[in-house]
C-alpha cells in the first residue's frame, strides 16, 4: 500500500532525547560533515540544521508523528515525536558513515 507524502516544511532546530554518551562524538563528527550542529545539554540535545533543511511527515500517522528530515546534501534523519511529558523527539539515522565499532555495536542484528 502506498501512502501520500505529507507537505514539506523548513526546519532549523529540534530538541531530542540525549544520545548515549559514547556516541556523542561520533554523532557530532558525522553530523558536522552534513552541516548539523549538535548541542548537548544535561537532559537533551539540540540539533541545528543548515538553511534549506526540510521536514516531511510520513503517513500513516500513529500515536507519534514520524518525519523525514532532509538536509540540503540529501542526508536524511528520521524523527519520531514523543508522547512523553518531556516532548522530546527521538532521532534515528543510517550508520554507514560511522566508525566500524559503532556499526557493530548499534547496527541491525540478525537472529542467525
Amino acid at each position: 500500500m502506498i501512502f501520500p507524502e505529507g507537505p514539506k516544511e523548513e526546519i532549523t532546530t529540534i530538541q531530542c532525547i540525549k544520545f548515549f554518551e559514547e556516541l556523542i562524538e561520533p554523532i557530532r563528527q558525522v553530523f558536522e560533515k552534513h552541516g548539523v550542529r549538535l548541542e548537548v545539554l544535561p537532559d537533551r540535545c539540540i540539533l541545528s540544521f543548515p538553511e534549506g533543511t526540510t521536514r516531511q511527515i510520513q503517513y500513516p500517522t500513529t500515536q507519534t508523528d514520524r518525519y523525514n528530515i532532509i538536509l540540503p546534501d540529501s542526508y536524511t534523519l528520521y524523527e519520531a515525536t514523543s508522547i512523553r511529558s518531556n516532548g522530546l523527539s527521538s532521532i534515528r539515522f543510517a550508520l554507514d558513515e560511522f566508525p566500524d565499532w559503532v556499526q557493530a555495536k548499534y547496527g541491525e542484528r540478525s537472529n542467525e
